[in-house]
């Protein structure tokens, strides 16, 4: 950051170097009174090199690109005021004097004393300093919207331009537009210098941008800045001297540059109040689309960073308010869907104007509006208020096209509208998915105060504010939806804890493993209706209990969550599973809606008289494998739930199987049989055995994750439509004389009553 800074100040110091040696030396030739042609040349050097500077400074500088037109034309004005105010300055100070060569060939006036010398001098250099700036501010202006030969025509007029400065220097001339008083090569120079800086002049495509005022100001400012750059040659400072006499006298080359400045100077400021005449006629159209434009944009802009529906109405009210100049705009929305008549919108929104009150307007929203307050999101459905406009509204629900009313107390459609300061009224409609959800409404107090281009900008703002609304609509539902998934994953995680953490391992009284468990269940979604469960009861026995919710999600996860608590609490009460499941249907009766129920199976197995007691509520049958054969155990009963307690009394059946060693006993909910392919076969119960007589050998866990693959192979790419709960239970170390006389078929068989 220190370098710039640095290398400005060595820039001033050396421009300032050379103005002090300039000064010096002429002060030298006049004191001498010497035609000292050396000393003259040297002095064009140092202006030379002092010009050079402070071009090279000025086109560098990126300060003259970064500020506006406006302030462009400002500063340009405001130096070629400072040469005249210097030059005027320094006159009064010293009152210097000047005098006609006397020699033969004779054209610069010469300083007669040495503060005109000193006075020649400081105009000389603020004058180059002044026009530099002035030159760079006039070709950041040339360079605007630039085109392929802008810069190429630009530079070209600068390089004839400094020939035939040095030309005229060097024949000891002023430059003139004259032909006898220049050098032949010196006039060459000159028309080519005049043809490429007559072509830059005409670049004045920046007054386009302009707005009305702006253009305006430019237009006599225009007028100001030609005055004043055309007076730079002729002003007189005083005594008969004038502005480009003193120049001149200072040296030849500053003196053609301030004549070939002030030619450029003239040119493109007349060119310029031209063009900004000729374009103060059509500035307020140009105005209106440039507020469009930038309403637009701001409208784009804001609702697309804006998901607050309040917010995004009340914007759209005050954009089209600025975009069309109107005195008011309001917006209403369709409180159903598809509407078909006035009375099925909500006034939601009003911007209006300081000073214009519209009656029905006032009186409807004086119950929700705030004081001071001029738009504001109101949700209302107020008949006074709905009682106008019907006619406007019901061509919109019809035609779905905006509706123009540039006399609107002439106009049938909106007769109701007579005793309002509305004048001209377009109403524009909202439409998502071919229907209208809304619509904006902007008027004035004058007649014909809209036209098809306010149709037009206002019908655009429907388009963004729909998309917005929308975009609002869906990013609720997606937070509603990750809200529920999010609900979904907690209900998942707590019902995971209700099933037992840890498999109990069921010893004999010789502190040995005699029933070995494997147990697993897989909802189908983030939280299902199967449930198992373990409860430890008194005297060695043990309940196991497989249960399923008809339905799935967080009702059937509630009914589990409160089946097992029941089970908990009754199981050790009552000495039979089928008493037990008589008091679980009498306590779930009451809570349970009517539409749901819940199937199970609950078995209690007890060590000391290697018994597996169990009974079912309308569950899965239990499959019982042992040595020689399987067998489906369905005793009767119905769902828990369905029935108030005599029909399910008179059902439910409990069974008592004798236990063997390696008996096998399968509980399983009906996602496991029912699980289909993707061709809809069902896994079956067939499948099911075979799982288990093929890994009949092996731990419970085994046999259990055995069946579970089983199913997922069988299943494949088919979606899985139920949980799956899979209970296997493997009897070890039976004590022989707990061991049954009878095949286990022939009990079954009686305990079953078949």
């Amino acid at each position: 950051m220190e370098k710039p800074v640095i290398k400005d100040k060595l820039l001033i110091f050396f421009v300032l170097l050379l103005f002090a040696s300039g000064l010096a030396l002429n002060s030298f030739l006049y004191y001498a009174k010497l035609r000292f042609g050396w000393g003259v040349m040297l002095n064009e050097l140092l202006n030379i090199s002092v010009l050079s500077l402070i071009l090279y400074t000025s086109f560098k500088t990126s300060k003259f690109e970064d500020i506006s037109i406006t302030q462009k034309l400002r500063l340009s004005l405001l130096l070629v005021i400072l040469i005249y105010v210097v030059g005027y300055a320094c006159v009064a100070a010293v009152q210097p004097e000047f005098i006609t060569p006397r020699y033969a060939g004779g054209f610069v006036m010469k300083p007669n004393s040495w503060a005109a010398v000193m006075v020649a001098n400081i105009i000389g250099m603020v004058a180059l300093a002044c026009l530099c700036v002035c030159l760079a501010i006039l070709r950041s202006l040339i360079f605007y919207r630039r085109k392929k030969n802008t810069p190429t025509n630009f530079y070209i007029f600068l390089f004839f331009g400094a020939l035939t400065m040095l030309s005229s220097a060097m024949a000891g001339k002023p430059l003139k537009y004259d032909l006898a008083s220049n050098h032949l090569m010196t006039s060459m120079l000159l028309v080519v210098t005049t043809v490429f800086m007559t072509i830059n002049v005409f670049r004045v495509g920046w007054i386009t941008v302009l707005n009305r005022r702006q253009k305006f100001l430019t237009f006599l400012g225009g007028i100001l800045f030609t005055m004043v750059g055309a007076g730079l040659l002729a002003a007189e400072v005083g005594a008969g001297v004038t502005f480009a006499d003193m120049v001149n006298s200072y040296s030849l080359m500053a003196g053609s540059f301030l004549f070939l400045m002030t030619i450029f100077i003239f040119l493109y400021s007349l060119i310029t109040t031209i063009n900004a005449l000729l374009h103060l006629p059509t500035a307020a159209i140009y105005d209106k689309k440039v507020r469009e434009i930038n309403s637009f944009y701001n409208l784009s802009r804001t609702i697309n960073s804006l998901f607050d529906f309040d917010k995004i109405v009340t914007t759209v009210t005050e954009l089209v308010c600025d975009a069309t100049s109107a005195n008011g705009c309001w917006l209403e929305m369709a409180n159903v869907k598809n509407p078909t008549a006035r009375y099925q919108f909500d006034f939601v929104a009003l911007k209006a104007r300081e000073g214009f009150t519209v009656h029905f307007l006032e009186l409807s929203f004086k119950k929700y509006l705030h004081k001071d307050k001029t738009s504001a999101m109101i949700p209302s459905n107020d008949q006074d208020y709905l009682s106008y406009m019907a006619q406007p509204v019901e061509s919109i629900l019809h035609d779905k096209k905006p509706v123009l009313v540039n006399q609107v107390k002439r106009d049938k459609r909106t007769k109701d509208l007579k005793r309002s300061p509305i004048e001209s009224l377009i109403a524009v409609p909202i439409i998502s998915y071919d229907e209208v959800i809304g619509i904006i409404y902007a008027v004035k107090s004058v007649q014909f105060g809209f036209d098809q281009d306010d149709a037009a900008i206002i019908s655009a703002f429907a388009n963004q504010t729909s998309m917005a609304i929308e975009n609002t609509r869906l990013l609720k539902e997606s937070l509603e939806k990750e809200r529920l998934a999010q609900e979904l994953r907690i209900a998942h995680e707590v019902q995971m804890r209700l099933i037992p953490q840890e498999i109990p391992r069921i010893h004999n009284s010789e502190k040995t493993v005699m029933l070995d468990i494997g147990a697993t269940t897989l909802p189908a979604s983030e939280v299902g209706g199967d449930y198992y469960d373990f409860v430890l009861l008194p005297d060695t026995r043990t309940g196991i209990v497989v249960a399923d919710v008809s339905g799935k999600g967080t009702s059937a996860a509630f009914y589990m969550a409160e089946i097992k608590g029941i089970i908990q609490s009754l199981a050790g009460h009552y000495p039979s599973p089928k008493e037990l499941l008589i008091a679980v249907n009498d306590v779930l009766y009451c809570s349970m809606d009517r539409k749901s129920f819940i199937t199970l199976i609950y078995a209690d197995f007890n060590v000391h008289t290697g018994e597996l007691h169990f009974a079912r509520a309308g569950h899965c049958p239990l499959l019982h494998v042992n040595s020689n054969e399987h067998h489906f155990l369905q005793p009767s009963g119905i769902g828990l739930g369905l029935d108030n307690g005599r029909i399910f009394k008179e059902t439910i059946e409990d069974v008592k199987v004798k236990v063997r060693h390696d008996d096998i006993f399968v509980l399983y909910s009906d996602g496991l049989i029912e699980a289909r392919n993707i061709h809809g076969d069902e896994f079956g119960e067939d499948r099911l055995c075979e799982s288990v007589e093929r890994v009949r050998e092996h731990a419970a866990e085994f046999i259990k994750e055995s069946i579970v693959n089983d199913v997922r192979t069988f299943v494949g790419n088919a979606k899985v439509h139920d949980d799956l709960t899979c209970v296997v239970l493997k009897v070890h170390n039976v004590n022989k004389e707990n061991e049954p006389k009878t095949p286990t078929a022939t009990l079954i068989q009686k305990s079953l009553k078949v």
